[in-house]
């Protein structure tokens, strides 16, 4: 996962894909344990999606300007345009299925 800063921004505007940003910080536990899950998933979406990893205490402007405020939280763009949001932790099956209902354009590759 990228790592994303309030300056690096720009990099999820202007991606080709459509973009998984994971909302975390180094003391969440949730947010741990999300993040070997999250590694599973890039790895097999790599080719159709990017994924950034957003500390919260290193992004407050993005965390705010997405009214994040319960962590883990993940957030789907598409096109420049946010189609869902998840917060809490997951199982693999349950971010999955969550990506496929907040991407569909990869229903469509």
């Amino acid at each position: 996962m990228k790592t994303l800063t309030d300056t690096s921004f720009n990099e999820v505007v202007t991606s080709p894909k459509p973009v998984i940003i994971k909302f975390e910080a180094k003391w969440c536990q949730p947010c741990k344990a999300m993040t070997p899950i999250m590694l599973e998933i890039e790895k097999e979406l790599a080719d159709q999606v990017t994924f950034f990893s957003a500390n919260v205490e290193h992004c407050s402007l993005i965390a705010q300007r997405f009214k994040v405020t319960q962590i883990p939280a993940l957030l789907a763009i598409d096109n420049g345009v946010v189609t869902a949001q998840k917060t809490g932790a997951a199982k693999k099956s349950e971010v999955l299925a969550w990506i496929d209902l907040a991407l569909p354009s990869l229903r469509q590759s």
